[in-house]
Formats: structure tokens, C-alpha cells, sequence
């Protein structure tokens, strides 16, 4: 089952316990959404559906999930309902302040003063209608700034937007905006719209402003002139801009493409991934939460155990269908709790839990059916050996972890992930080679157990492990 949150517990931990996020983030709200208006029909933009979440949700999550636990938002149009969906940011276990800003027909830069009093130190600036990633708020928090500077994310792959026109496009050299302009002909980054700033950038606004030059891209191109802009690269990291109903879909279809993840195996990432994703699509904008997903999972494999069990056609074909299908459905516990930011440590632990047993639940209704139509004990035996088997490759692996602090990582190893493990015995019940398909998966298995072995063996006698720990393996 697909780990809810996806996130290792290691940096699940990381991204909960950040030292020296204390920063509170700064929210401009206010616009009208010219360009949203024939589907928002008067309702404010960023209360507009993204997934299961509004788009504003999905800033502030996505902020707190990077430790920030303060907000103030510029509210202006339509503020009353923004405020009211909001509150105080109770229901979401922050804090949250809000500012009327009756001269939101102006440009953005009129917002960010409005908020001046509110910030006596470097803060986050974001904008209610640009989607990210945490782990790039994480990462421009930790930037150094000095000397008055501002830092932005900028994004230097430039596919990765549907309205370049519209975009803000940045020239970047040695860390730093050396241009920012939507209409730039030479460009190679753009703006994701979020921001570390110092108090400073409130003189340059009131500067500015009184010029009538009201746009925060104004008081920016200040900064690039007295080289206090400095960037940060997202690295390819989500982010998107959702000014049209078009970009809403096109942010819907990278939040469900980022859902593939490097540690995915192979037939997840060909197959099961995009089937889960599609499934995903449609439970996010239902009351189901991840945690009735892993729940009901372990309910279908003990229907499926029954079908198994009877160790005949047409119920073995039926129960192999249903072994494929609880592989499919196993992600979608974990792409809901990201995509709707319900990650926790009671699932990321109990996640794989439920995993062995369903697997065990699984392997005894095809062992017990196949010993029941042949009376042949010895499937008995390879039914305790795949089980043994099962558990003991992913206790090897985390058990090296807890004793050296140490990956249990090996070019020896070869893929034979969870999702082919159970593509074996969907196989395996299907063809009705029931005892074939134990004997394949116990070898295979066993055999990355004694790989794995002799990878614990090579990192020990490597070094960099205390003589006190290692001693323990």
C-alpha cells in the first residue's frame, strides 16, 4: 500500500519539525479575476475548486505544510466571502489575519503596502492564485538574505506554463533577477509568484506608488536596479498560476502527473499509477479520506480470499482480477493525503502494516484453494516461505535504517517491487499456476534478501558507521 503521504518518514518528520521557519507569509487576495470571470460568476477566484480543495486552501496548506503557522491576507474584492470561507484559521490550525484593501482595482503593489504594519521582519509573500510545492517554500525560507535583499522562485524550465504570454518572465545570472517583465524577449526563468522580502520592499512600494507605479513587478525592477533580488530554483518543482478555468485543468493535470513518484516500480509507473490517478480524480472531490481507503482495502482482500479459496474457474479468474485491482486502488490512499494535505505519522507507520497483511490475506486464500482442489501439502509450505519472504525484505530494510542511520541501497539489487509481486500471484490465480507463481515469487524475493544481505555487509565494512552500531547488525 502506498505509504500515505508517499513522503519516508525521514523527511515526513523533516518537513513537520523545520528550525528557523517561524516566518509568517503574507496572502494578496484582493483582484477580481478579470480573466476567471465567465466561471466564477461573482464568486472570488481563489475560492475556485483545484482538486478537492479551493485554490486559496491549497496556498495556505501548502504554506503550512512549510512551517509557517501566521498569515495575513489582503482581502478586496469579494473580501466578505473570503473572509467568512476562512475565518480566523481555526479550522485549519493556523492563524489568520486579515486586511481590507478598498483600492484592490489597483494593482497588486497598493495590496502588499496595505500589510506594512503587519511585518517588522523578512516574511513570505505569495499569491492566493499560485499553487506550489512545499519544499521550495522550505528551501527560499533557509536563504540568507542580507543587505535589504528579496529572494524569488523562479522556475528555469519553460515548459511548464500554458499561458507564456500572460507569464512573468525572468533573466537570471549568478543567482540574481537581472530582469522581470512580462513582455521580455530574453528570458530563461519564470516568476512562480512566491517571494521572501524584507520590511524594505515596503519603502520601495510607498516609493513607488506615490510614482503611480502601482505593481509589485514595478517595486521588483527596483530591486534588480539595486541588485537585491536574489532567485532560487525550483529544481522542476510543482507550481502554477491559475488566472483562466484553463489553467485550473491544466494545474489539475501536473498535481496528478506529480503524483508518480522515483520510488514507484515499474508496473506502477506504466500502469497502476495512471489508473489510481484516474480513480483519485474522482474520490478527492468526495468526504472519503485516506484512512477509509487503507481501511477498505484489507475489507476487499478478505472478500477476495473467499474467491481465491475456491481454488476453481471461474473464481480464480475473479479473484486474480480483484488481486490487480487492490494493487491499483493501493495508491489512491496516499495520492488523496497529498493532494488534499492530510499526511500524518499514524498513517505513514501504519501504512505498510496493513500492506503485510493483505498480502498474507491474499497468499493464504490461493494456498488454501490450491490445497483443496490437489490435496498437495507442499503448497502449504511455499505459502509460509512467500509470506516469510514478503515481510522479511521490507524488515531487513528498515531495520538497517533504525540500527546505522544508513539506506540499505545496492546496484546488486533488481526491481521486484511490491506491484510486481503482486502482478505474480494476479497471474499466478488467473492461470490457475498457483504453485508456479509461489515458487517464482519466493525465489525472486529471497534472492533480494540475500542481495540485500551482502549490501549491509559491504556499507559496514565501508566505514562511517560507528563501531558501537554496526556491532548490533
Amino acid at each position: 500500500m502506498d505509504k500515505l503521504g508517499i513522503l519516508k518518514i525521514p523527511d515526513f518528520c523533516y518537513l513537520k519539525n523545520i528550525k528557523g521557519a517561524i516566518m509568517k507569509a503574507l496572502i494578496i487576495a484582493a483582484g477580481n479575476g478579470t480573466r476567471m470571470q465567465p466561471v466564477t460568476r461573482g464568486r472570488h477566484k481563489s475560492l475556485m475548486p483545484l482538486l478537492g480543495l479551493k485554490i486559496i486552501e491549497r496556498v495556505i496548506l501548502g504554506a503550512k505544510e512549510a512551517g509557517i503557522s501566521e498569515f495575513v491576507i489582503v482581502t478586496g474584492y469579494k473580501g466578505k466571502k473570503l473572509r467568512e470561507f476562512l475565518g480566523n484559521g481555526a479550522k485549519y490550525d493556523i492563524s489568520i489575519s486579515f486586511i481590507q484593501n478598498n483600492n484592490w482595482k489597483k494593482a497588486n503593489g497598493i495590496s502588499t503596502l496595505a500589510a506594512q504594519k503587519h511585518f517588522r521582519e523578512n516574511f513570505v509573500l505569495l499569491m492566493s492564485d499560485h499553487v506550489f510545492d512545499p519544499k521550495t517554500l522550505i528551501r527560499i525560507q533557509r536563504l540568507k538574505l542580507k543587505n535589504n535583499e528579496c529572494a524569488l522562485a523562479i522556475d528555469k524550465n519553460l515548459d511548464t506554463v500554458l499561458d507564456v504570454e500572460d507569464t512573468t518572465k525572468v533573466m537570471v545570472k549568478d543567482g540574481h533577477a537581472i530582469a522581470l517583465n512580462k513582455n521580455l524577449e530574453v528570458y530563461n526563468a519564470y516568476d512562480t509568484g512566491m517571494f521572501v522580502c524584507s520590511p524594505y520592499i515596503f519603502k520601495v512600494l510607498a516609493k513607488s506608488t506615490k510614482l503611480g507605479k502601482n505593481s509589485l513587478s514595478h517595486s521588483m525592477r527596483v530591486l534588480i536596479s539595486e541588485g537585491k533580488l536574489r532567485t532560487l530554483n525550483n529544481k522542476g518543482r510543482l507550481w502554477a498560476d491559475c488566472d483562466t478555468w484553463e489553467d485550473i485543468k491544466f494545474a489539475e493535470k501536473k498535481f496528478l502527473k506529480n503524483l508518480s513518484k522515483p520510488a514507484d516500480g515499474i508496473l506502477s509507473k506504466k500502469f497502476n499509477r495512471k489508473v489510481s490517478t484516474f480513480i483519485t480524480r474522482f474520490l478527492i472531490k468526495t468526504p472519503i479520506t485516506p484512512n477509509m481507503i487503507s481501511v477498505f482495502i484489507p475489507v476487499l482482500a478478505i472478500l477476495t480470499f473467499f474467491l481465491l479459496s475456491k481454488g476453481t474457474y471461474p473464481w480464480l479468474i475473479f479473484g486474480g482480477l480483484m488481486i490487480q485491482f487492490l494493487s491499483i486502488i493501493d495508491g489512491c490512499d496516499g495520492e488523496i493525503a497529498r493532494l488534499k494535505f492530510m499526511k500524518s505519522f499514524l498513517g505513514a507507520w501504519l501504512d505498510p502494516i496493513l500492506d503485510r497483511y493483505v498480502d498474507m490475506i491474499l497468499i493464504a486464500g490461493m494456498a488454501y484453494g490450491y490445497w483443496n482442489t490437489t490435496s498437495n501439502n507442499f503448497i502449504l509450505f511455499m505459502a509460509i516461505m512467500v509470506i516469510f519472504a514478503d515481510v522479511l525484505q521490507d524488515y531487513m530494510s528498515a531495520k538497517f535504517f533504525i540500527i546505522t542511520g544508513k539506506k540499505l541501497r545496492s546496484s546488486l539489487d533488481f526491481p521486484f517491487k511490491r506491484d510486481l509481486r503482486m502482478l505474480v500471484l494476479a497471474i499466478g490465480a488467473i492461470t490457475s499456476q498457483v504453485l508456479v507463481s509461489f515458487l517464482v515469487f519466493a525465489i525472486l524475493v529471497n534472492l533480494k534478501v540475500v542481495l540485500r544481505a551482502v549490501s549491509a555487509k559491504r556499507i559496514t565494512e565501508a566505514g562511517n558507521i560507528p563501531l558501537k552500531l554496526s556491532s548490533k547488525i
